[in-house]
């Protein structure tokens, strides 16, 4: 093999590596730090509102698992019983998939219709942009 070959050879394999560990920062258990919308021209953290009726769902989690699944747990977060189970109910059968920046979030039973949002990953942050207007969520991994 000559030196050209090796070159283009590690960086292919580089930008491969590259690629599949982007795929899978997603995968973990990640919090919602905020979540802005916009009503009317005007924009509110719809988290921070809901954090002051209801402080517990700080510590409510979101899990990306690698199977696919996106879970809500809030079984550590001292949320009243009821709030809790209406909660992980609601995600107990959403999945996800990624193409490219593009994560959708939807039902085992439809799994390509549901939100759509542009996600970047930096550090231990990741930000989802709503393709149609949901808005901007930030999640801290945990």
């Amino acid at each position: 093999m000559n030196k050209r070959s090796v070159i283009i050879t590690t960086c292919f394999t580089f930008l491969l590596m590259s690629l599949s560990s982007f795929a899978q920062n997603h995968i973990g258990k990640w919090k919602v730090i905020s979540e802005v919308n916009e009503w009317q021209g005007e924009k509110f953290d719809s988290h921070k509102a809901l954090l002051t009726q209801r402080p517990c769902a700080a510590k409510i989690l979101y899990i990306i698992g690698t199977d696919e699944t996106y879970r809500l747990d809030a079984s550590q977060s001292n949320c009243d019983e009821k709030y809790k189970n209406i909660q992980e109910k609601l995600y107990s059968e959403s999945v996800w998939s990624v193409s490219g920046n593009i994560i959708t979030i939807g039902h085992k039973k439809a799994p390509s219709v549901g939100q759509k949002y542009k996600f970047t990953i930096s550090g231990d942050k990741m930000v989802w942009i709503g393709t149609e207007g949901q808005g901007t969520i930030t999640y801290q991994k945990i």
